[in-house]
């Protein structure tokens, strides 16, 4: 169960792991030490789990040469991540739970003789594989299947991660027509009816989305049926560490956006 999340957040965490591997003899180069900076990203409108790194990389961490040239880091190398953050919550991507990240993308920030400043874009395998893989066959049957099917089928995403799919109550057949898998899963959630929370012509949806935890397809009506998880309020008062929250609140926004929206009739 996560604990309470506080204005703790803005101290420093901890980082237990953070190893690269080559893609060419399974070498691989832990930078938990020289990391300066790193963010990690779930969301509920987001289809895969996201982190970047920042790190110093001196110039012996391999054969005499810094990580980004040794190994070398070209992109889609796995990383093993494990970090703690303020609230004391632990979140490991590893082989130990085959959800390790990815090497997406590769920024060298600045060189020198010694050192270099380097920034990775880590991603799930399966985000990576969705850029390569296309689908071409036909599905008949429910949605819920469909998403299950598109996950975990050898010939498509192959995942090996803990799915949490919402049954859905209608048949949907389409073809794939080389659409890719994330599109694919997108476009079915619009159409997707659930079988517990839902009725055809009535229905809002369900979010595909990926957290620490694996895959999840729930329906909208569904998630809003829940029981409340946590109680958020904005205001322009620090919260000194949960001292200073309203009763019945647990945390606090520290911004609040609003977004115009323009109607003609």
């Amino acid at each position: 169960m996560a604990n309470p999340i506080t204005s703790k957040g803005s101290d420093p965490s901890f980082i237990n792991t953070a190893d690269i591997i080559s893609n060419k003899d399974g070498q691989s180069v832990s930078v938990s030490g020289g990391t300066v900076s790193l963010m990690y990203y779930e969301s509920i409108l987001q289809d895969a789990v996201r982190a970047t790194i920042t790190f110093a990389d001196s110039g012996n961490a391999i054969k005499d040469k810094t990580a980004l040239d040794g190994l070398p880091i070209v992109g889609q190398e796995k990383v093993n991540l494990k970090f703690t953050d303020n609230n004391e919550n632990v979140l490991e991507f590893s082989d130990k739970n085959t959800n390790s990240l990815y090497v997406n993308k590769v920024t060298p920030l600045s060189d020198d003789t010694t050192k270099s400043m380097v920034q990775l874009d880590l991603t799930s395998k399966e985000f990576i594989l969705n850029e390569k893989i296309r689908l071409n066959t036909r599905f008949d049957g429910k949605i819920s299947e469909h998403i299950k099917k598109i996950l975990t089928d050898q010939n498509y995403l192959a995942t090996e991660k803990n799915l949490d799919i919402e049954e859905t109550s209608n048949n949907y057949n389409f073809i794939g027509n080389n659409r890719k898998p994330y599109y694919a899963m997108n476009w079915l959630s619009k159409n997707a009816i659930s079988a517990t929370s839902q009725k055809k012509g009535d229905s809002a949806g369900y979010f595909f989305f990926e957290t620490s935890e694996g895959f999840k397809f729930k329906s909208i009506d569904g998630l809003l049926s829940q029981e409340k998880k946590k109680s958020i309020i904005y205001n322009q008062s620090p919260d000194a560490r949960g001292k200073n929250l309203p009763e019945g609140y647990d945390t606090k926004a520290l911004e609040y956006k609003t977004s115009a929206m323009c109607v003609f009739g």
